[in-house]
């Protein structure tokens, strides 16, 4: 195979939840990787791919393709402070899909990406995660080229754009990132040491990904993804 035609490995979007959403899956909290026109399910408890993925976007969200046709997922950011919605990114929209976790639908209505994250970057496409501090403090933080933001996250959203954002990536994310991540997300691991932080953010860029600890602010590790997560899928 051409090198240059090879699968990039790092997925379009990450969701995390804290139990499975689907029937089928094992109990636990769950990440779902979006990619192309698939989706896998992560067992954080197990830490593997669970049985029965990838599976069709289309058969199991039906509608979220359709909200942006041909068009890329860019990320899944889901507040919990703000209830059953996961706001659904596109590449190039300036437009959010809402899913409903509880009704297990898209919503009619899209909203202004100013609706939810007011005054970020004007222009191209960027990266938001959602994250809680080392004091349980949430927040959400957007990542474009060499820049990133920050918001405070209160009870609903809009979120609140911090004073003096944008910051320089490379200065606050040391030995991490310069470049904004293709997609990220933040969990924390239930069955890992207790010795150690378990409340990392992954942040997943060509086929690599790193792992962030967030008490400490440092980083962990940089890996390969398929060394990394093992059992990653080929996704359609």
């Amino acid at each position: 195979m051409n090198p240059q035609s090879r699968p990039i490995m790092s997925p379009d979007a990450a969701l995390f939840l804290p139990s499975p959403y689907f029937d089928n899956d094992p109990i636990g909290p769950k990440i779902y990787f979006f990619k192309n026109n698939s989706f896998a399910c992560w067992d954080v408890n197990e830490e593997k791919l669970c049985e029965g993925y990838p599976k069709s976007v289309r058969a199991s969200w039906p509608g979220l393709q359709e909200a942006s046709p041909d068009t890329k997922l860019r990320a899944a950011l889901h507040v919990p402070a703000w209830g059953s919605f996961v706001f659904f990114l596109f590449e190039n929209q300036k437009e959010l899909a809402v899913w409903d976790l509880q009704q297990h639908r898209l919503l009619d209505d899209r909203l202004n990406i100013d609706m939810v994250l007011p005054g970020g970057f004007t222009d191209g496409d960027f990266t938001p995660v959602y994250c809680e501090l080392s004091d349980r403090t949430p927040v959400i933080y957007a990542f474009k080229g060499h820049d990133y933001l920050k918001w405070s996250v209160g009870s609903q959203w809009p979120a609140q754009l911090e004073a003096g954002y944008p910051h320089k990536t490379a200065a606050d994310w040391k030995d991490g990132l310069v470049l904004a991540p293709r997609t990220a997300v933040y969990l924390e691991w239930t069955t890992r040491s207790n010795a150690h932080s378990n409340r990392k953010i992954y942040y997943f860029m060509g086929d690599l990904y790193l792992r962030w600890d967030v008490p400490s602010n440092t980083r962990n590790y940089r890996l390969d993804i398929v060394a990394g997560w093992k059992g990653w899928p080929q996704f359609d």
